[in-house]
């Protein structure tokens, strides 16, 4: 009797302290509820710094960002057909102008060409013994025509033989290095087959798009200063060779500046750079620091701040002045912009903004 009691009595203290630490559990989740609630509660309102957005004016002219491009670029592309008996280039090779970069196979050709110049031997021999014969009436001028027509079709054949084996002999078209080449020797050429690019860079062209305010202030053969990142302290030079006469869809013109690619410090093509074009002249811009752009300057964002909310508004930048650029389009004069903080940022996100 006295063991089931023991038993009993362990039975409840057990029971008794296995609901004691779930309820000290519960009140631990309630807490750790609570607390988390709080800190999303404190942590609604991202610490941001801002810029009022106001205007600057620029002396002496502005500066486009761009790409470097090869000054000629050319695909090269068959128009015989055969096996391919002579290729003479490679990858990265230098070719010059007019040199053979690769032969097709051409015997059936040439067999062909060589028996019409004896056709065309034998005819011209038959038009002059005919000729002979005609003053004595011994054939008629048609039998003269005929064989004469007949000479004139073989000397046709031959320009067309002639033709058709030239076209076996793939020359470059201009001056540069081989790249992308799609054939080996051994391989079967078809017509309109590309067989290779030849990309001149000794020269370059720097292509940049300029506003119709910007391009009004640039003229053709304008001195360029030229820069990129992969070398930080060099400065290169160039001139405006083209001034588009048409805007594109986004209602900028293409504007190339030519220069030489020197040896030293080479440049690649489609390598970004930096054009700087000096006017002379002095232009107000609505002037954002570029500390407030979210993702590139081509496809800008920044959060505009409006009654305590952060909101994501895609923008239309300019040319680029050191630590600012001009705004184009979506911003408006005195407008509040995020400056510091935007990695925390989402759109529509409450913010407090910091001295």
């Amino acid at each position: 009797m006295k063991n089931i009691i023991g038993i009993i009595i362990t039975l409840i203290v057990v029971g008794g302290l296995t609901a004691a630490a779930f309820w000290q559990l519960g009140q631990n989740k309630k807490k750790i509820e609570t607390d988390g609630k709080l800190t999303q509660v404190r942590n609604t309102e991202i610490p941001v710094k801002i810029v009022t957005l106001g205007t600057q004016t620029i002396q002496g002219g502005f500066e486009i960002s761009g790409t470097f491009q090869p000054y000629k670029h050319l695909s090269v592309m068959s128009e015989a057909q055969g096996r391919i008996t002579q290729l003479n280039v490679k990858d990265g090779g230098f070719v010059a102008e007019g040199a053979v970069v690769l032969a097709v196979d051409n015997d059936l050709l040439k067999n062909q060409l060589e028996l019409a110049r004896i056709n065309l031997k034998k005819a011209e021999n038959d038009v002059t013994r005919l000729k002979n014969l005609l003053g004595d009436g011994g054939v008629t001028q048609q039998q003269v025509d005929d064989v004469q027509n007949g000479i004139d079709n073989i000397k046709i054949n031959i320009r067309n033989l002639e033709k058709q084996i030239s076209m076996t002999y793939v020359k470059a078209p201009i001056s540069g290095t081989v790249s992308g080449k799609t054939v080996e020797k051994g391989a079967f050429l078809a017509p309109a087959m590309k067989i290779m690019d030849i990309i001149d860079v000794r020269r370059l062209k720097m292509a940049a798009y300029l506003t119709d305010a910007e391009v009004l202030q640039i003229k053709k053969g304008q001195r360029v200063e030229l820069h990129t990142e992969v070398y930080p302290n060099k400065n290169f030079v160039g001139l405006v060779n083209l001034i588009d006469v048409q805007a594109d869809n986004a209602q900028r013109f293409l504007v190339e500046v030519e220069l030489d690619n020197p040896a030293s410090t080479p440049l690649k093509a489609g390598m970004d750079g930096v054009a700087e074009f000096n006017t002379g002249r002095s232009v107000t811009i609505l002037a954002l620091p570029r500390k407030c752009i979210v993702g590139s300057s081509r496809d800008a964002k920044v959060f505009v701040v409006e009654n305590g909310v952060a909101k994501l508004r895609p923008i239309q930048l300019g040319s680029i002045y050191d630590d600012f650029a001009a705004v184009l389009s979506g911003l408006k004069l005195g407008e509040v912009v995020v400056s510091s903080g935007q990695i925390n940022l989402e759109d529509n996100m409450k913010v407090k903004v910091e001295e």
